[in-house]
């Protein structure tokens, strides 16, 4: 097994046949960095990527902003969104974009992979605003890149991974399980280990490698995020919004992440689990028709 673990690291590591950062998101991080987040240095940025430019004008012109008037300027569009939303949304797309491998023969249908990864970036960053955690980190790139380590597996061995959807699909097992079984290491490994290549923020290298068993992170900040993700994650399962193996919720089935945040959040303190979720159900439209206009 330790074997199986360094060869998929090392080869992680070196890149090998894998993108680097991609130039967007490597600005983006930069910017983000320096704490320099502004509509002047921003809006160039995207400029470079015209596709990338035309969601941002979607997303401005959505119903979700509730605009009274069409807006036809990316600088508009920037200000509407925000800049920590907006900034999530640049750093997240332009590295799932860079990993989205075309021409590769599959029976997977990635498009349910964007959907899902779309509504959780969504869901994390409204439990963020509900909740009252309010993290400097976009909660919104978080959740977008929680799963980009089943794209690196996916690069890596396209038909050991369709063998690890499949065998978590016919056993009913979580895919955590099914690529510990096939690969010897799971997308949380692979995911931490490209964000770290990639110079990510601890936050995302931290969450990405965490989120499914958040008592392995020993920061409480760092843990809190992870379980916006995880209880992010679990929603978007339950709503349909979902890439393979999914949960179904029941009014036992309480995530580890709920217990967490429980413990830094008073609304989640002084509110049933079920109520909490009950009170969502008017967003899951509005997050349904973002996962609609961002999809690649």
């Amino acid at each position: 097994m330790e074997d199986k673990v360094k060869f998929y690291q090392d080869r992680i590591r070196s890149l090998v046949g894998l993108p680097t950062l991609p130039t967007i998101a490597l600005e983006i991080q930069n910017i983000m960095r320096e704490d320099k987040l502004s509509v002047i240095q921003t809006v160039p940025i995207i400029e470079q990527d015209p596709s990338l430019a035309l969601k941002i004008l979607k997303v401005a012109n959505s119903a979700y902003y509730g605009m009274s008037t069409k807006v036809n300027s990316l600088r508009q569009a920037v200000v509407i969104i925000g800049m920590r939303e907006l900034a999530g949304i640049v750093l997240g797309f332009s590295i799932l974009k860079s990993m989205t491998q075309s021409g590769t023969e599959t029976s997977l249908d990635w498009k349910q992979f964007w959907e899902h990864s779309i509504a959780v970036g969504h869901i994390t960053e409204l439990l963020d605003e509900e909740l009252g955690t309010h993290f400097e980190e976009s909660p919104y790139s978080l959740g977008l890149l929680h799963d980009i380590g089943q794209l690196v597996l996916f690069r890596l061995e396209p038909a050991k991974f369709e063998e690890a959807f499949k065998l978590s699909m016919s056993e009913s097992i979580s895919m955590i399980q099914s690529e510990a079984r096939i690969f010897g290491v799971t997308h949380q490994q692979t995911g931490r280990w490209i964000a770290e290549r990639w110079g990510l923020s601890q936050h995302v290298q931290i969450v990405t490698g965490h989120h499914h068993n958040l008592a392995n992170i020993e920061d409480g900040e760092l843990r809190l995020a992870g379980s916006l993700v995880q209880l992010a994650n679990y929603i978007a399962n339950n709503i349909r919004l979902n890439f393979g193996y999914r949960q179904l919720r029941t009014g036992d089935d309480i995530p580890e992440a709920w217990e967490m945040i429980q413990l830094r959040s008073v609304r989640a303190q002084n509110t049933n689990f079920n109520d909490f979720l009950l009170d969502l159900d008017e967003h899951w439209g509005a997050v349904r028709e973002m996962v609609k206009l961002l999809n690649m």
